[in-house]
């Protein structure tokens, strides 16, 4: 949804939506937080994007990622395109790794405690 808004915002009484973390860069929202993104780019681009939604936005991040995302010893689904098992499957023996620095480089929360009960931006 390109023209949402990027950060936590009430859609109604009682209901906060908290949108997954972008990147406003080159008139865009670009995706930064998680997921195959997470598995695809170099950790230090990750690591810029999410660092820049802190400093320059003021902002906590959102990250997520798949519980499969972190299983090298998942089934290999057969007869798939290039295209599906490259998107499934990349990087997946690198992601315990990258999920261990990320943790060490931010602070980090629980989503109640930080959009409900905001004091300063964790990652």
């Amino acid at each position: 949804m390109p023209d949402s808004p990027r950060f936590a915002y009430r859609v109604g009484a009682g209901l906060l939506e908290v949108p997954v973390t972008t990147v406003r860069m080159m008139n865009r929202n670009l995706p930064s937080s998680g997921g195959g993104y997470f598995r695809l780019l170099p950790y230090a681009m990750s690591r810029w994007l999410l660092r820049r939604v802190n400093q320059q936005d003021h902002e906590s991040a959102i990250f997520y990622f798949h519980p499969w995302e972190i299983d090298v010893g998942q089934p290999r689904v057969e007869g798939i395109d290039f295209k599906t098992r490259f998107r499934h499957y990349v990087n997946i023996p690198r992601m315990e790794t990258k999920l261990q620095q990320l943790l060490a480089d931010f602070r980090w929360g629980r989503m109640d405690q930080i959009f409900l009960n905001p004091a300063q931006p964790a990652a």
